[in-house]
């Protein structure tokens, strides 16, 4: 048994691919911002100011002065770029899908037991259901990620109504292989 889906092969279909791979879960994006001003004032407190009356640069940052506001900009920038960075991998996503060769291409997915069959004019790719590490399910998207940068995106309106969305839904979460995750954002 297989389910096939055909689809042009679209601008919001490479964003939505790249946001959802490049998305983590807050609480590790909150930790990696915490772990990162946490080592950055770790190596404040033991690097020696210029000012010999601060002792370090954390005390010469902590009384403050129009020379630091450069610093606590780049810190924050640093924060948000790392916290909202699926976002800024989208912007970037859309930016460049002129360019791509599959740009406005119609794209047949067979979906089978086996190993998922992907074509597109030349293109052919073909992967089996252990190397999707994970599915994620965006409002507009059914996404079969294969790796940190890379999976197979299907958008919803690829389905002709909800139920065929749901069939071939269960088709590929029966697929799976173990400890592969199954995330909706």
């Amino acid at each position: 048994m297989s389910e096939k889906v055909s689809f042009r092969f679209q601008r919001a279909d490479w964003v939505a691919l790249s946001t959802a791979v490049a998305r983590r879960p807050l609480l590790f994006r909150l930790a990696v911002v915490v772990a990162m001003l946490s080592a950055t004032v770790l190596v404040m407190s033991v690097v020696s100011s210029s000012d010999p009356t601060a002792g370090t640069l954390l005390n010469d940052a902590m009384r403050g002065g129009s020379e630091w506001y450069p610093f606590h900009i780049f810190v924050v920038l640093v924060a948000l770029g790392t916290v909202f960075r699926h976002v800024l991998v989208g912007f970037n996503a859309a930016m460049g899908f002129g360019r791509m060769p599959l740009a406005d291409k119609e794209m047949a997915v067979d979906l089978g037991d086996a190993e998922v069959h992907v074509t597109s004019g030349a293109f052919d790719w073909r992967f089996p259901w252990a190397a999707v590490a994970r599915v994620i399910e965006t409002p507009s998207h059914l996404v079969l990620a294969t790796g940190g940068r890379e999976g197979l995106p299907i958008p919803r309106t690829a389905f002709a109504d909800a139920a065929t969305y749901d069939r071939v839904r269960a088709f590929v979460l029966a697929r799976l292989a173990q400890g592969a995750a199954h995330e909706r954002v």
